[in-house]
C-alpha cells in the first residue's frame, strides 16, 4: 500500500475515534487534544511502515513524540472535564442545525486535513532518510537546536500562563512577564519554530524532493498568524484596555525587546 495513503488511513481512524469520544462528552474542544497526538500517529506510522530507521526519521519521531505527548497531556488535563471552549461554543451558535454532522466535517475532518499537510516533513524524513555525512549532520544539528528553542518557548510559555491564571489575584490582569514580556504569543511562536525545525531536519537528507515538505511549516505558520492562533486571541482582548496597553509595548509574534511607550 502507498506510504502516504497508509498515513492518511491511520489519521482518519484516529480522528474518528476522537470524534466519537467528543460526542459522548458533548465537547468538540476535545479535538484540540487530538491535535498533538495526531502528529505522533503520523510519525510512528511513518517510521514503522517505511522501516528504514535512518537518523532523520528517528530524530524527527522522537522530537514529535516529545512535543505531541506534552501538548496532549497539557490540553487534556485542562479540557477533559471542563466546559467546551468558547471557540466551539461560538461554532454551535452559528451552525444552529445538524450540529454533529458539521462538527464532524468542519472540526475533526478539517483538522485531520490540516494536520496531514503540516506533517509532510515528518513523512519525508522517514521516506527519504539517508546516510549521514558532514553537511547532513550540520543541517540536522541546526534543526535540533532550533527545535529545542521552539520547545522552550512553547512549554515554558504555557507553564508561565498556567501559573499566572492559578493565582486569584491575577484575575482580570494580563501576563506581561517572563517570555510574555517579549512576545504576546510565545507558545505560538515556539510551535511555529518547532515545525520549521522539523522541516530543516527532513531536508538534511539533501534530497530535493524533501523541499516540498516545507509547505508544512509554511502552512502552520500561516494558520497561527492569520487564522486560528493569534487572530482569535487578539480579537478576544480587543476591548480590554490592559491588553491594548500591553500590545503597544510587546511584539505580537517574534520575540523582541519591549518598546518604550511614552
Amino acid at each position: 500500500m502507498n506510504f502516504f495513503l497508509v498515513n492518511a488511513i491511520a489519521l482518519f481512524v484516529f480522528f474518528n475515534i476522537f470524534f466519537i469520544i467528543a460526542q459522548i462528552k458533548k465537547n468538540n474542544g476535545l479535538a484540540d487534544m487530538a491535535w498533538g497526538l495526531g502528529f505522533v500517529v503520523v510519525a510512528v506510522t511513518s517510521l514503522l511502515y517505511e522501516g528504514t530507521y535512518g537518523i532523520q526519521s528517528i530524530v524527527v519521531t522522537v522530537l514529535v513524540m516529545i512535543w505531541g505527548f506534552r501538548l496532549f497531556f497539557y490540553i487534556g488535563l485542562r479540557n477533559w472535564s471542563k466546559p467546551e471552549d468558547f471557540r466551539y461554543v461560538d461554532m454551535r451558535k452559528r451552525w444552529k442545525t445538524k450540529l454533529m454532522l458539521k462538527a464532524y466535517f468542519y472540526v475533526f475532518m478539517l483538522q485531520m486535513t490540516f494536520l496531514y499537510i503540516i506533517s509532510l516533513p515528518i513523512q519525508f524524513a522517514s521516506l527519504y532518510a539517508s546516510e549521514m555525512t558532514l553537511i547532513p549532520w550540520v543541517v540536522l544539528s541546526s534543526g535540533v537546536v532550533l527545535w529545542i528553542i521552539g520547545f522552550y518557548f512553547e512549554a515554558v510559555g504555557d507553564a508561565q500562563l498556567k501559573t499566572f491564571k492559578k493565582d486569584p489575584q491575577n484575575k482580570g490582569k494580563i501576563l506581561q512577564t517572563g517570555l510574555w514580556k517579549y512576545t504576546r504569543h510565545p507558545n505560538y511562536f515556539g510551535e511555529s519554530l518547532m515545525w520549521w525545525s522539523v522541516g530543516i531536519i527532513s531536508i538534511s537528507s539533501l534530497n530535493p524532493i524533501t523541499l516540498m515538505g516545507l509547505v508544512g511549516p509554511l502552512f502552520i505558520t500561516y494558520l497561527l498568524l492569520f487564522v486560528s492562533g493569534v487572530p482569535l486571541l487578539e480579537r478576544k482582548y480587543k476591548n480590554n484596555p490592559l491588553f491594548q496597553e500591553y500590545a503597544k509595548r510587546t511584539s505580537v509574534f517574534f520575540p523582541l525587546p519591549p518598546k518604550k511607550v511614552s
